[in-house]
């Protein structure tokens, strides 16, 4: 690399400028077109949540109505625990946050999902830094988990913690981010109703 090719000299986070450019440029072209963004997922029943209440009726539904057809790569024990997992790091902290550069443009792709009203992400992609879950454990449990997580969360005072790849959300925001989350996941599996 030439030292005066400012497009691959590495930032202070040790992201190339051209990789920043590539990432910003990819993160915009989906904000415009958000039929890419809808093939990353939902590719089931679509479901869209904005609160935590909406995540425990549905919760309570698969529960009801197992078992349950999975259109994703985990099992429903590791999915509610990811889920979990995930509400719960919002309160305590992620093990691993992603650069700031990198924060930058999941805000923007975070403002798209909030503007549409849901998210789409890779399914199988796992919080950074965090220990695995089994695929496999006492369901009942699984599902208690989501539950207490998510009375947590709406119980919680404390300031919440950033999110390791949007960075800073608002208690509003973080709603959202966990209602899109497991809407997400939760659009992916088929019952059928007792």
């Amino acid at each position: 690399m030439h030292p005066t090719d400012s497009t691959e000299q590495l930032s202070a986070k040790g992201m190339s400028r051209k990789a920043f450019l590539k990432l910003t440029a990819g993160v915009a072209l989906a904000a415009g077109f958000s039929p890419l963004l809808a093939g990353c997922s939902n590719n089931g029943r679509a479901l869209r949540f904005k609160t935590i209440n909406d995540i425990l009726v549905e919760l309570a539904l698969i529960e009801v109505n197992q078992p349950v057809t999975l259109q994703q790569p985990w099992s429903l024990y590791k999915i509610l625990n990811h889920l979990a997992q995930s509400m719960e790091y919002s309160m305590t902290g992620y093990p691993q946050l992603d650069p700031p550069a990198m924060q930058a443009v999941a805000k923007l792709a975070f403002n798209t999902f909030k503007a549409q009203g849901y998210m789409s992400h890779d399914l199988g992609a796992v919080v950074p830094g965090a220990p695995e879950i089994p695929t496999e454990g006492p369901m009942e449990d699984a599902f208690q988990r989501l539950r207490n997580s998510c009375s947590d969360f709406e119980n919680f005072t404390g300031a919440l913690h950033p999110h390791f790849s949007y960075g800073q959300l608002t208690p509003e925001e973080w709603e959202l981010a966990h209602s899109f989350h497991c809407a997400d996941h939760f659009s992916s599996m088929t019952y059928q109703t007792v």
